[in-house]
């Protein structure tokens, strides 16, 4: 039991350092930067760990990459940790129900993720003020930044499931 534990713990540690990793990466000024757009790497790790964890823990990890898109961005503290919070949960639902663990759906899970934000993104920052020109925004920044971190985001979900697989099967005590 204790064992078990244990691997629970590093596990966590292990996907802990991932997203700091991640939001270091995110936050450093020109990294991987093509044409002013970056990828998101939280997403990518939130949406590969809602994968393989439970509903709550998935919620709970999801929030807080959210949060920490929120504070490396220029929006509204807790509206990217809101989204991610609900897609987290949603698409750990769907992956301990109902669909396996591929790639081809975790990939699928992280556009529907960059695009149920980006809608909402587009829909409270630019088209409800009615700026001028605000639809560019869809296709110069919204679609380019989903597309840059879905390039991206198989690095990420190899890794994640190489940790969820090395603790998954940990020896019982």
């Amino acid at each position: 039991m204790k064992n078990r534990h244990l691997h629970t713990v590093f596990k966590w540690v292990c996907y802990s350092l991932l997203l700091l990793l991640a939001y270091l990466l995110q936050t450093i000024p020109g990294f991987l930067t093509f044409f002013g757009i970056k990828p998101v790497f939280l997403v990518a790790v939130a949406v590969g760990v809602s994968m393989y964890e439970n509903v709550v823990s998935s919620g709970i990890f999801c929030g807080v990459a959210g949060l920490l898109w929120d504070i490396s961005s220029d929006r509204l503290f807790g509206f990217n940790g809101l989204i991610l919070l609900l897609c987290g949960v949603t698409i750990s639902i769907l992956c301990v129900y109902f669909l396996h663990t591929r790639m081809l759906n975790a990939i699928a899970f992280c556009a529907a993720t960059l695009l149920f934000q980006g809608v909402l993104d587009y829909l409270f920052c630019y088209l409800i003020w009615r700026y001028p020109g605000a639809y560019s925004v869809i296709y110069r920044q919204i679609l380019p930044c989903a597309v840059y971190t879905l390039v991206v985001f198989p690095l990420f979900y190899l890794l994640i499931r190489k940790i969820a697989f090395s603790f998954h099967h940990a020896p019982r005590a």
